[in-house]
């Protein structure tokens, strides 16, 4: 089998993949109500989520603090029941939990950001910064950035969904990605946009 073919047979595969993923956009679930669904409680809203660059991972939804809280709340992605296009449903008011009891029981520590990487291809090139995040809310596995400027948007034309597939390396700073997601891009159109799209037209 060639490189191309092998490149092509890649791309397919990703692409059934797509259909089985509910995406949700980083900047889309800032600022959702969290609610209960035992009360119809609302518990906070979403101010950031909480990413692990070492296994491209959101693992939780970091709350907004309320009054004099001083204590910094999180939704594990675990207890979440739906992401919603208004609302985060979860079971019950216990979900929301104290980051820092988390950092010592379950080794919550180590997360950092994701929105304004520099993004390089292997070749060395550079793609943009990330401006915009696009993550599985079933895994919580970063599966595409949306990509500001650069070389990037000048190869695919405005279309500036970058699928996160192949050996993407994340580091403080950068995210180094491989030449198929580049390739997915150009040649498929943005099948991660039109998912995206599709899933939120349907709930």
């Amino acid at each position: 089998m060639t490189t191309k073919e092998n490149v092509r047979k890649t791309l397919d595969y990703q692409s059934s993949l797509w259909g089985e993923m509910m995406l949700e956009k980083y900047s889309e679930v800032l600022g959702l109500p969290v609610i209960c669904i035992d009360n119809g409680k609302k518990i906070g809203c979403v101010k950031d989520v909480v990413f692990y660059p070492g296994t491209r991972e959101v693992k939780a939804f970091l709350l907004e603090r309320s009054g004099c809280q001083l204590r910094k709340k999180i939704i594990l992605l675990r207890d979440v029941l739906n992401v919603g296009k208004d609302a985060i449903v979860v079971n019950n008011c216990s979900c929301a939990r104290n980051l820092n009891e988390l950092d010592k029981a379950e080794g919550f520590h180590g997360y950092g950001r994701i929105i304004g990487l520099r993004i390089y291809s292997k070749s060395g090139n550079d793609l943009g910064t990330v401006k915009d995040v696009l993550f599985d809310s079933k895994t919580g596995i970063v599966e595409g950035v949306e990509v500001s400027d650069g070389l990037f948007h000048d190869l695919v034309q405005g279309r500036n969904m970058l699928p996160l597939f192949g050996k993407v390396e994340f580091s403080e700073e950068n995210i180094l990605v491989d030449k198929e997601a580049i390739d997915e891009m150009v040649h498929n159109g943005g099948g991660l946009k039109r998912r995206l799209s599709d899933n939120k037209k349907y709930l």
